[in-house]
């Protein structure tokens, strides 16, 4: 008998922005990506792989492969081209035909409806998530999203990494900004964040009551450097701060004493409407999602709230001796991704659902055009071995396994030379070539994984 349930789904994800291309095509407006340019090394967003044209062989192959689920994000300048205004039926329409080529595949859309590509003109008008009114431009999108929908999708992600997200969206204030303004702006956006993550549960609730919501936060477990105390203490602030204050606003419906605290000390609280609290409280989620990448460790010297962990994360991860790296410099950890889930389940007693997990290495075709990629299938063995140990000896409530980037995409920093995927996408960063997707050799051991509901690693 199988460790996970029958209904246990495999599959992968990807954003809009690292994906689709067709960036001025089908009445979408520009996004803060758009707005980017051509990145340090070369390249940009307007291409990606070209999901946009190639939606339906991209699909095959993963039906081939035997997923069951495939999360993908939606951009919301594609459907609302302000953000807010006139709903684009062109943009919309590509959706629902992803949707129902996925359905014809017996694969099920998790649909992730916010992952860091902003309308442009929220962020030009309002300050992206600093401005209420970007709050109500997500709620009538979401609105839009739901009621076409309808049955079709029964999972929906409100937005990607929001603890990471949060973060992300400090990035787009100008670098003179003084750090009090800095960390003011911050709780406004987390404010504004949660009542958006809210909104998706009650317009669920009222549109598709069949639909689950899940929020989801990159989970980063910190261990501390040492044994000294004070390393200790600074690696479960470190992770109160960034895995777990969110996971508490998804999990009981309001702000944990810890980060109220905070926002009291430095003066900082957001301003909130009267039913701000209670529309939180109304919105508890039904499932907990997370990414799982690396571990890190935390010295009791080092700054260890969540902007910290965040910075070291996207910069400079530190080095853990007892662990290998990528060449990217981030710690493979398996036993850290069987922490993860079980902390987050322990704590929250609510099905766990992994979004994304995966190694990016620096790949190149062979002259039989594929990869032997052995090190992403023990990349991959190594963790779904851990998962198992944690459903089968901590029992833990799994959903489903979600791998990042299934296909090759561009990395968030829009380097195509990081590549994720079972099956690669002929490419560089500079040169687009024939965009042609080849099988490496994970895709035919995933695929058996899978077809044994992970009894065979």
């Amino acid at each position: 008998m199988s460790v996970f349930s029958k209904d246990f789904m495999w599959g992968g994800s990807v954003s809009s922005m690292q994906a689709e291309g067709a960036w001025d095509e089908g009445g979408k407006g520009l996004t803060t990506y758009d707005a980017k340019g051509t990145t340090k090394f070369g390249s940009d967003w307007k291409v990606a792989i070209d999901f946009y044209h190639r939606y339906k062989e991209d699909i095959a192959l993963f039906a081939e492969m035997g997923f069951t689920a495939y999360r993908f994000s939606l951009s919301w300048a594609r459907i609302l081209p302000d953000g807010e205004g006139e709903i684009n039926e062109e943009g919309l329409r590509f959706y629902e035909n992803v949707i129902d080529e996925l359905l014809r595949c017996h694969i099920e859309p998790v649909v992730c409806l916010y992952h860091f590509d902003m309308p442009l003109a929220l962020q030009e008008k309002y300050g992206g998530w600093i401005g209420r009114e970007t709050l109500e431009g997500y709620k009538k999108y979401v609105e839009t999203v739901i009621r076409r929908f309808g049955t079709k999708v029964k999972y929906y992600i409100p937005i990607n990494e929001q603890n990471a997200a949060f973060l992300v969206e400090l990035l787009q204030l100008p670098p003179d900004t003084p750090a009090e303004e800095r960390s003011r702006l911050q709780a406004v956006i987390v404010h504004h964040m949660f009542l958006a993550s809210a909104s998706v549960r009650h317009l669920a609730r009222n549109y598709a009551p069949h639909a689950k919501v899940g929020g989801m936060v990159n989970f980063t477990p910190v261990y501390p450097a040492t044994c000294r105390p004070e390393d200790i203490l600074a690696a479960q602030r470190a992770a109160r701060s960034y895995n777990y204050q969110a996971l508490d606003v998804f999990a009981h419906g309001e702000y944990p004493s810890d980060l109220l605290k905070e926002w009291d000390m430095a003066g900082i609280t957001p301003p909130m409407q009267q039913e701000d609290l209670a529309y939180l409280r109304q919105a508890k989620m039904d499932f907990l999602a997370h990414s799982y990448y690396m571990s890190i460790t935390m010295k009791g010297d080092e700054s260890s709230n969540g902007i910290s962990v965040f910075m070291r994360l996207i910069q400079n991860p530190p080095k853990n001796e007892y662990l290998q790296q990528t060449e990217w410099g981030w710690s493979i950890d398996p036993v850290g991704f069987r922490l993860t889930v079980k902390e987050i389940y322990e704590r929250y007693r609510l099905p766990v659902f992994t979004m994304e997990c995966g190694i990016g290495v620096d790949e190149s075709l062979n002259a039989q055009n594929t990869i032997e990629d052995d090190y992403r299938i023990n990349y991959f063995h190594e963790h779904l071995k851990q998962l198992k140990l944690a459903v089968s000896e901590d029992g833990v409530d799994m959903m489903g396994f979600l791998t990042w980037g299934p296909i090759d995409i561009l990395s968030s920093q829009c380097e195509m030379k990081k590549r994720y995927g079972f099956i690669y996408v002929n490419r560089t960063d500079t040169d687009l070539k024939d965009l042609a997707r080849y099988k490496k050799k994970s895709y035919d051991w995933f695929k058996k994984v899978i077809a044994s509901n992970g009894d065979e690693l």
